[in-house]
């Protein structure tokens, strides 16, 4: 927790030392998380996966139908968070 409050407070300084800053750090595991989150052709693969499981007879059409709607969904929105690159607007803002 200490270092927590050290790191506002030399941001708020103006000062920032990337590999003992905790926000910093903070801020790169939340970017690799939506990077790996939010990674069309990871989605697209479980499509794809999620299609050879039902050609081969593994999983049923309604598990299958199932599956492709929501990985179809999760699609939808990754395309869209990166089309608007948050990465860039939450710099901007911050």
């Amino acid at each position: 927790m200490p270092f927590i409050v050290d790191d506002i407070f030399l941001r708020m300084l103006g000062i920032s030392i990337p590999p003992f800053d905790m926000i910093w750090l903070t801020e790169q595991i939340r970017d690799f998380a939506y990077r790996e989150m939010y990674n069309p052709e990871k989605i697209a693969d479980q499509l794809k996966e999620n299609r050879m499981l039902y050609e081969f007879g593994e999983i049923t059409k309604e598990e299958y139908e199932r599956e492709n709607d929501k990985l179809n969904h999760n699609l939808k929105i990754a395309n869209r968070v990166n089309n608007m690159n948050l990465n860039q607007r939450i710099d901007r803002l911050g």
